[in-house]
């Protein structure tokens, strides 16, 4: 399903022509045309193409970011030049994405997809978000901030991998009627998350850029919080309501330290999993080691009893032919039988030798199965 879209710019780049041929979007030269386009059709997103054109993200699109927010529209900017502080302001203001030119076309189609079906998830969730602020000050009359984080860190126990856990986040944040965009780094990965359980890519990256800086970040009415593992990116902060706002800043830090936590425990139950299957193939591979080790010294013992009968037998036949005196006689008697003594010795020393390899094949047995 192709959705409709409108492109402003003044000069299409090669990858805003292809997004206007993927889209058959309509292509408008300045704003001011823009504005009269945006209410005439049912339009899902608004892609600002100035690949081409000099000029700052803010000098190019501020005018198409208002009319995206007045429309609840998601605008997406092609770009080339830009710094950090133009990405924060642009996202400051409304930008859903920033689509590098060298970006293949495909992903730049994906992505402007992705935007507007995030467009459509929030307008699924709306419904859900008005009951939800209704039940967030429900619990906040009922159940003190405490409560919450206590529920929160116990359920966080219960979380087996970092969807959950994100989601558990999202569902405590809910009851401060907060809007948040969530990521967790560790070894199994990097884990973003919007409340519906998609990403979104212009978060993503502020969050990951901002991760080794101050504990708080603030710009207008957005905090990113940082703690070790997790960067949490706060929406809508309270800025009129300074009491509201500490409190929101102390209660996300500690659930913050939670989600951490369960975070290194999670990589600690990953560590001991792979160590226990290690473990067990190690030990599989001993056992068949140790079979075959048996099995080749049965060989060499069996090998060394036909070879002595086979001699001993050889000997008697012949050393009635030889012409040998009594005495020789009775002494290569004498060492043929000492040979099939000590022959017989040792092959009783290798049946005990049997034993041990027995046992420890049971152990490694019993092993692999615990």
């Amino acid at each position: 399903m192709s959705y409709q879209i409108l492109l402003c710019s003044e000069q299409l780049s090669s990858i805003g022509k292809h997004v206007q041929h993927f889209f058959k979007a309509d292509c408008v030269a300045s704003a001011s045309e823009l504005m009269s386009m945006a209410e005439a059709a049912d339009y899902r997103a608004v892609v600002v193409d100035c690949a081409s054109i000099q000029y700052s993200l803010m000098e190019c699109g501020g005018a198409c970011l208002a009319l995206g927010k007045r429309l609840d529209l998601p605008v997406i900017f092609i770009a080339q030049q830009y710094s950090l502080q133009d990405k924060l302001e642009a996202y400051q203001k409304g930008c859903d994405d920033i689509i590098d030119p060298s970006t293949s076309n495909d992903e730049a189609c994906a992505r402007i997809t992705k935007s507007i079906f995030h467009r459509i998830a929030n307008e699924q969730l709306n419904h859900r978000l008005l009951q939800a602020t209704e039940t967030a000050r429900t619990a906040m009359v009922d159940n003190s901030d405490l409560g919450a984080n206590i529920q929160f860190l116990l359920a966080a126990h219960e979380s087996d991998n970092l969807d959950q856990l994100g989601q558990q986040l999202f569902s405590t944040l809910e009851r401060y009627g907060l809007k948040c965009s969530l990521q967790m780094r560790s070894s199994l990965g990097i884990k973003n998350m919007e409340p519906h359980g998609m990403s979104k890519e212009l978060e993503s990256q502020l969050l990951y850029q901002l991760k080794d800086t101050d504990r708080y970040i603030d710009f207008g009415v957005r905090t990113i919080c940082n703690y070790d593992r997790v960067s949490l990116l706060i929406k809508n902060m309270p800025i009129d309501d300074p009491e509201k706002y500490g409190a929101i800043k102390d209660n996300t830090f500690y659930l913050l330290q939670g989600v951490n936590a369960r975070i290194h425990s999670l990589e600690d139950r990953h560590t001991l999993v792979e160590e226990r299957e290690c473990l067990r193939k190690l030990s599989k591979d001993i056992n068949a080691v140790m079979s075959s080790v048996k099995d080749r010294y049965q060989q060499v013992m069996s090998g060394i009893m036909d070879e002595v009968e086979t001699a001993t037998s050889m000997l008697q036949n012949r050393v009635p032919h030889l012409a040998l005196t009594e005495r020789d006689e009775v002494f290569i008697d004498g060492v043929v039988e000492r040979l099939i003594t000590s022959t017989h010795t040792v092959f009783n020393e290798g049946l005990k030798v049997d034993e041990i390899f027995m046992r420890l094949e049971v152990s490694l047995e019993a092993s692999i199965q615990a």
